[in-house]
């Protein structure tokens, strides 16, 4: 009852196109999604929600445990990783609700024996799905095959799940659907509309004003089907008109709003024909709905905008290791450390940072002390100081020379190749608080005092763009002028110790 109320309350709270509902900004939808999931209140909330998938033998998965963090999972890696392997075999986790629902995702539906591949998987192949149960303590079952035909199947909980694949939704004029070639000749039957909250939703995250939007009966002898049809800007157009990003989110948001609460959705690439815009209004979307609606959803996808507005405990990053198999590292943003694996060298040096100013600062640091040193090193920018921790593990054990500086206001001191520059605060506040560096930008040329500029922005990460801003340049000249002074000006000694860690870790070839 508390989910229908909270439901029809964010529909009565929109006021135009963008609101999700009454002042709750993506943030505050993150934070309230991961204090549905804490293990106390977790099945309360989501029922027998899918918490962990631990694969053996399947295609190109050999072996790994994946435990899912987070109602909303993203699963990201390069082409290869086993992606659609996982999400495939989290589709079959449940058996349905009853028939009314449709049939129910068996293993050997995704994973077929042919004359073409004759084993997809080995003869001791299994999944086991661990479940939040009720007391608590995790429901777990195994699907595993036994003789020629798999078996666990009937321990499992319901659920209504959706698989939604790239073939979920096919533009009609691609298929040469009689809606299409029968245009002339079909009878327009009756019209649903779609739900308020499905309306609402779809201009959310396509960023367009539909006015209205239905899906109509159209028949053609004894053949029919209901297209999606909307009324924007005057005009009304049905799905074939409709563009393939705009057409999928039509049918996707319609099934996330429309399906039965605690349902399980498996979607692969949802950023398909989406511009960056509407990738990164679709990663808010997800959040919302599965805090409002208790759905859990799995995604695959290569966008770095929807990694990117999702919490760290829903991003799964997978990563082929050089021996075959198939490591997941939960909280890297994107695949980028892959991307940057493909480009350099085995002997490259790599300093790994949190951001561009704590790249910057640390360049200036090694200009001033060592010249030589710094024209062998390459920069990886990767997040937070978790990142940091999981990054440099990857990129050591794929042969790269590599370290982790953190941020000031860290307190690692040079322990499994990570260590933070000195100081007790964030590295723009040190920087910019610093009596020198004023003092550098109240003279010529500048003439300008950064204090107040700083004091009225209260996050020090936008601090460089305040003062860039102010003195109509770009961000990159401000930064870097502001770490040279403030490493030319540090007492004698101030960076020996990050200095000697850099030099003596990048000499490590093990």
């Amino acid at each position: 009852m508390r989910g229908r109320v909270l439901s029809q309350r964010r529909i009565s709270g929109y006021s135009r196109v963008g609101d999700w509902g009454p002042c709750l900004s993506h943030d505050d939808n993150r934070r309230h999604l991961g204090k549905k999931f804490q293990e106390k209140q977790r099945f309360t909330n989501f029922g027998p929600i899918l918490e962990q998938i631990t694969i053996s033998g399947f295609r190109g998965v050999a072996s790994l445990e994946l435990e899912l963090r987070s109602p909303v999972t993203a699963l990201s890696g390069l082409n290869g990783t086993g992606k659609s392997t996982i999400a495939q075999l989290a589709a079959c986790a449940y058996r349905p609700l009853g028939s009314d629902f449709g049939p129910r995702n068996y293993v050997r539906d995704y994973f077929p024996v042919s004359a073409l591949d004759p084993q997809p998987f080995s003869d001791e192949a299994r999944v086991v799905y661990d479940y939040a149960a009720a007391t608590q303590a995790t429901q777990q079952v195994t699907v595993s095959r036994a003789s020629k035909e798999w078996s666990g199947y009937k321990r499992q909980p319901e659920r209504l799940t959706h698989y939604v694949g790239l073939t979920s939704f096919l533009p009609k004029i691609e298929k040469r659907d009689f809606s299409v070639y029968g245009g002339a000749r079909v009878e327009l039957g009756a019209s649903h509309p779609v739900q308020e909250q499905t309306r609402l939703a779809l201009q959310k995250v396509l960023g367009l004003s539909y006015q209205e939007a239905d899906f109509t009966r159209v028949i053609l002898g004894k053949q029919a089907a209901d297209l999606a049809r909307v009324l924007r800007s005057g005009q009304r157009y049905s799905e074939n008109h409709m563009g393939f990003g705009e057409g999928r989110m039509f049918y996707l948001v319609n099934l996330l709003e429309s399906t039965p609460e605690r349902s399980l959705f498996v979607i692969e690439e949802p950023e398909t024909s989406l511009h960056g815009d509407a990738q990164s209004r679709l990663a808010e979307y997800f959040v919302e709905v599965a805090d409002r609606r208790r759905h859990q959803i799995i995604v695959t996808t290569h966008s770095s905008a929807i990694l990117d507005r999702l919490a760290r405990e829903s991003v799964v990053y997978l990563r082929r290791e050089p021996g075959g198999a198939v490591s997941a590292t939960t909280g890297l943003s994107t695949y980028q450390v892959d991307s940057y694996l493909h480009v350099h060298h085995k002997n490259d040096a790599t300093i790994c940072v949190e951001d561009d100013f704590a790249q910057a600062l640390v360049t200036e640091v090694l200009r001033a002390a060592d010249p030589d040193l710094l024209a062998g090193i390459s920069f990886l920018t990767v997040g937070s100081h978790d990142n940091l921790r999981k990054t440099v593990p990857i990129l050591r054990s794929a042969g790269l020379r590599a370290l982790a500086v953190t941020d000031s206001d860290c307190d690692d001191a040079g322990e499994n190749y990570v260590m933070s520059m000195p100081g007790t605060v964030a590295p723009e506040k040190e920087v910019f608080d610093d009596e020198d560096v004023r003092m550098f930008f109240g003279a010529e040329p500048y003439r300008l005092d950064t204090e107040p500029h700083t004091a009225s922005q209260p996050d020090h990460h936008r601090w460089v763009g305040t003062i860039a801003n102010a003195l109509a340049l770009p961000d990159a000249v401000i930064t870097t002028e502001a770490c040279r002074v403030f490493v030319a000006t540090r007492p004698e000694g101030y960076f020996d110790a990050l200095v000697h860690f850099i030099r003596s870790t990048l000499a490590d070839h093990s």
